[in-house]
């Protein structure tokens, strides 16, 4: 090869290079920042959760009162409709584990079921050998006795859970489901 080709080729290069970062900077920066999402992992397997909907995440900001007002709704339709994002685990006496990311760690996060409290308020990324029965298991509001549900709800909040004030960053829903059920 001639040096003027090397040269042309060279310089073909950079124009290509030049224009792809021309055109990619703006795109990113139309695009908005990334919106944290959380895994999670039984056995060898993990399943990547959003936000329950665009509402229940405010680019790292709090959540103001109508964006808990349209989460909650939008959670609801789910819990309703059946259209939570499900994890299946192959007993109920399985355990789980949940990955959050980084900036969700950074401002702190805790999870629930509907028996209260799965994970303590933390700002490790990792929660890991989670019980399912503590998802599964229900007490009757009537005699007082505990079953075992197929399947249950788990609710991640991004914030530091001091008190029922603190401010919540985020929220992301998923169903616990026994397999085969």
């Amino acid at each position: 090869m001639s040096i003027n080709r090397a040269v042309v080729a060279l310089g073909a290069v950079a124009v290509v290079g030049v224009a792809t970062l021309g055109f990619s900077i703006p795109f990113a920066v139309h695009q908005g920042k990334p919106v944290p999402n959380i895994a999670v992992t039984v056995g060898p397997t993990w399943t990547q959760i959003a936000p329950a909907d665009k509402s229940c995440y405010n680019g790292g900001k709090a959540l103001t009162t109508a964006q808990k007002t349209a989460c909650s709704a939008a959670v609801q339709k789910l819990l309703s409709g059946g259209k939570l994002r499900t994890v299946t685990i192959p007993s109920s006496n399985s355990t789980f584990s949940i990955n959050v990311d980084q900036i969700v760690a950074d401002k702190g996060w805790y999870a629930g079921g509907e028996n209260g409290s799965l994970v303590a308020p933390t700002k490790n990324a990792y929660a890991g050998n989670l019980q399912a029965t503590s998802i599964l298991q229900s007490t009757s509001q009537t005699t007082g006795g505990t079953t075992l549900n197929s399947t249950g709800p788990v609710l991640v909040l991004m914030g530091d859970g001091t008190s029922n004030t603190s401010p919540v960053y985020g929220e992301w829903l998923f169903q616990l489901k026994v397999k085969g059920s």
